[in-house]
């Protein structure tokens, strides 16, 4: 039987805060081109979306923010959440002033 996976690159597992225009969820997984998160937010399929982490520890002195752009690839229900997966076409970095920044 074929695995039916299309990754091109290995998931990573990791519950991070993402914040988006309007709301904000928890990732389940990444890599460097996708990324799946739960949200109370709703998304449809070919939806563009912006959306930032910020990684505290990446730098001792100061937090990153990374932005991503993307678009939504599958949304399916997950409990009392919503699922989505979607891809990362474009990112870039900001160190923040503070660890509160989002």
């Amino acid at each position: 039987m074929k695995n039916p996976e299309h990754r091109r690159e290995l998931r990573h597992r990791g519950r991070l805060p993402i914040y988006m225009k309007g709301g904000e969820g928890i990732t389940r997984d990444f890599n460097v081109s996708g990324i799946y998160f739960e949200t109370d937010r709703a998304f449809s399929t070919g939806q563009s979306i912006a959306f930032s982490i910020v990684l505290k520890y990446a730098d001792p002195d100061h937090p990153v923010r990374m932005n991503c752009r993307g678009e939504i690839v599958r949304v399916e229900a997950s409990g009392a959440r919503i699922g989505v997966a979607a891809s990362i076409d474009s990112l870039s970095f900001e160190k923040l002033k503070d660890s509160k920044d989002k």
